[in-house]
């Protein structure tokens, strides 16, 4: 999981954070076969049942490829706190799945230093 496609790997992310997305490799896909990404929020408290699945998007392989991604955009409100996963299927069989955490958004300090004019 990454908040961008250059960022790096991460396991946690900020409750405004826009994107999500899961950066997956592939090795013997082809053309006519399914790539399916999952968003399951395992434990966000009161705002849904666990295990709720909040997204899912399908690929469609045209040819070969190597590797591929799936992004999740932000929810109005923010991302709910919590702990999440993402599945990732080819055609019908989980090929992988990676787990991340949802926290609150660190505040800016409001003690940063006011720049001096040069007088």
């Amino acid at each position: 999981m990454t908040a961008g496609p250059q960022d790096p790997p991460s396991t946690t992310f900020a409750t405004n954070t826009p994107t999500l997305y899961a950066i997956f490799k592939t090795e013997g896909a082809k053309a006519g076969d399914k790539i399916r990404g999952v968003l399951v929020a395992e434990d966000v408290g009161d705002v849904a049942p666990a295990n709720t699945k909040v997204l899912e998007t399908i690929l469609d392989v045209e040819g070969e490829t190597e590797a591929g991604d799936f992004s999740f955009s932000k929810p109005t409100n923010g991302w709910p706190v919590g702990k999440y996963r993402v599945e990732i299927y080819l055609n019908d069989e989980l090929a992988t799945t990676a787990k991340f955490t949802i926290k609150v958004a660190k505040k800016k300090s409001s003690d940063e230093e006011e720049e001096e004019s040069g007088d």
